[in-house]
């Protein structure tokens, strides 16, 4: 009778060393530049979100309004107010909900660079990748479900001046987080099969 053993799965299990690929190369090459482009926007986009928390809290002109239809810079209809003019708590409750509306965006944002810094190591179809997935998909649900969130947050404590919180966009954004986010668990479960595979002998 056949005898089946388990053994722990090495540290590094990946096939010996081979030359490159073209597709492997092109692969590589462009999540390298892909990476470096979701540094960037990282990075600007939470300098953006700085900026924009600090003139909510502290600009005083005329330049930055709020109306029943959203947020306007520049100027704005008859109906809107200048942000300045608001009291403090209001305009500290209307930060938090600028934290709550665009952290997602920038956590989406950096969680893509992580995963093509991962293709560009040759970790496609790791585990790590897959974590990496399902993180992006949950990061695009939360920024599908925040406006609502808020909507909820500021209507209960009367603060509410942007009414406008149903988007087409927020749906369309939360099918795709659930696909992502259900691919990235795909991809850790194929892992985890792969690696009992190469458990035993």
């Amino acid at each position: 009778m056949a005898t089946v053993l388990h053994f722990e799965p090495p540290a590094d299990i990946s096939a010996p060393h081979r030359s490159e690929t073209p597709a492997e190369r092109r692969v590589r090459l462009g999540s390298r530049g892909l990476a470096m482009l979701f540094a960037i926007l990282s990075g600007t986009f939470a300098a953006t979100m700085a900026i924009g928390l600090a003139a909510m809290l502290f600009y005083q002109g005329e330049a930055l309004r709020i109306g029943p239809d959203g947020c306007y810079i520049g100027g704005g209809p008859a109906n809107s107010v200048p942000f300045g003019s608001l009291p403090l708590d209001h305009r500290l409750v209307y930060v938090v909900v600028g934290l709550i509306r665009y952290l997602p965006v920038l956590m989406l944002f950096w969680q893509l660079r992580g995963l093509f810094a991962l293709y560009t190591r040759g970790q496609v179809f790791s585990r790590r990748a897959g974590v990496a997935f399902s993180r992006i998909g949950g990061w695009l649900c939360a920024y599908a479900l925040a406006p609502l969130l808020c909507h909820l947050l500021l209507s209960s404590t009367g603060y509410e001046i942007d009414k406008v919180w149903l988007h087409l966009a927020s749906v369309q954004a939360f099918v795709l987080g659930l696909l992502v986010l259900v691919i990235g668990q795909v991809m850790q479960v194929g892992h985890e099969i792969e690696q009992d595979a190469q458990g035993f002998v």
